[in-house]
């Protein structure tokens, strides 16, 4: 969390009547920023739990993928 408050600097708050943040605003340039780091993120779980499964070898591959 303090990565992305430190990247991001130009944000707009907008609150609602009760003085509650309602929204936030960002330049696009910040929002690609977190989503890249979001989608880094789940890239990153992802092959941790590829790193799981059990390995085939091209030909076990190819056969699995032949008879779906």
């Amino acid at each position: 969390m303090q990565l992305l408050q430190r990247m991001i600097g130009n944000e707009q708050i907008i609150k609602n009547n009760s003085g509650n943040v309602e929204f936030v605003v960002l330049p696009v340039v910040e929002y690609e920023k977190i989503l890249e780091i979001f989608e880094d993120y789940g890239l990153g779980l992802a092959i941790k739990e590829a790193e799981k499964d059990k390995i085939y070898s091209k030909e076990e591959a190819q056969k699995i993928l032949n008879n779906a």
